[in-house]
């Protein structure tokens, strides 16, 4: 059975997508089988893999959802199919279809739990990327999940996205999910030289937060942006990048956290 990890900040535009690709792709690399979930009715996961050219088994010409579409995670009669974006990595896609899930009865997020419990058994990691707010389509990721991966940006509204996400996953634990935990706090896109407001944020997440915060940082590059430009991880689009080694030390201590063994 996989680990499931849902990547997830009540703040939007603090690298959730870039995290939850890079981190995929860089355990692919590592021999380990990956499938990525976007649970995000904006796809930005799914356009980071494949532009605005779905494959059929996500978006059908027809513009009905697919097999592989993260929309048929919460229906009971649907069929689900990731698909194989390489030999290790698999994704399960979105569109704006997925909107449509919060009219949706709330018990459909037993449906998706159901789902990818069931599809879990053939990965060794399942990444959900969550979209930036609290409803069915995060309660249904924080329902299904092992632990929680909070990406921040060393600012104000992200690191109250921080303790929003914290508190809604504790309720969560309560009363859904008894063995959710918080993985670990990610600072993102941090500046090279370190101006005075993210050290005061980056010193008040330490204080509140500290065993949480991951020892990896990623920090502020136009290279993420031009990788994300050609489909690529910054692995793949320049692995001797400052990035590049950052993202796979990000990897690196994700999984001695899961306690998997890192050959």
């Amino acid at each position: 059975m996989a680990i499931i990890t849902g990547v997830a900040n009540q703040k939007g535009g603090v690298g959730k997508t870039t995290t939850t690709v890079n981190l995929g792709k860089n355990l692919a690399v590592k021999g380990f089988k990956v499938l990525m979930v976007d649970n995000d009715p904006q796809g930005n996961l799914t356009m980071s893999l494949f532009g605005d050219e779905l494959p059929e088994q996500i978006l059908s010409q027809a513009g009905s959802p697919g097999q592989a579409h993260s929309y048929n995670l919460y229906n009971e009669d649907a069929v689900v199919v990731p698909y194989l974006f390489t030999d290790n990595l698999h994704i399960i896609g979105s569109s704006k279809h997925l909107s449509e899930i919060s009219t949706k009865p709330f018990d459909v997020i037993f449906d998706f739990r159901e789902k990818i419990e069931k599809i879990a058994v053939d990965y060794d990691f399942v990444l959900i990327d969550c979209l930036p707010s609290f409803g069915t389509l995060q309660t249904a990721a924080q329902m299904t999940a092992d632990n929680i991966l909070i990406p921040t940006h060393l600012d104000e509204f992200s690191v109250k996205g921080i303790e929003e996400q914290i508190k809604t996953a504790a309720s969560t634990k309560k009363r859904l999910n008894n063995k959710l935990n918080i993985l670990g706090i990610l600072a993102n896109e941090v500046s090279r030289q370190r101006i005075l407001v993210e050290c005061h944020f980056l010193d008040q997440l330490k204080e509140k937060y500290n065993e949480l915060l991951f020892n990896t940082q990623i920090s502020k590059s136009a290279k993420i942006k031009e990788s994300h430009a050609l489909r690529q991880s910054i692995f793949e689009y320049m692995k001797n990048s400052d990035q590049a080694k950052q993202f796979m030390d990000l990897t690196d201590e994700y999984l001695d956290r899961c306690g998997v063994k890192n050959d």
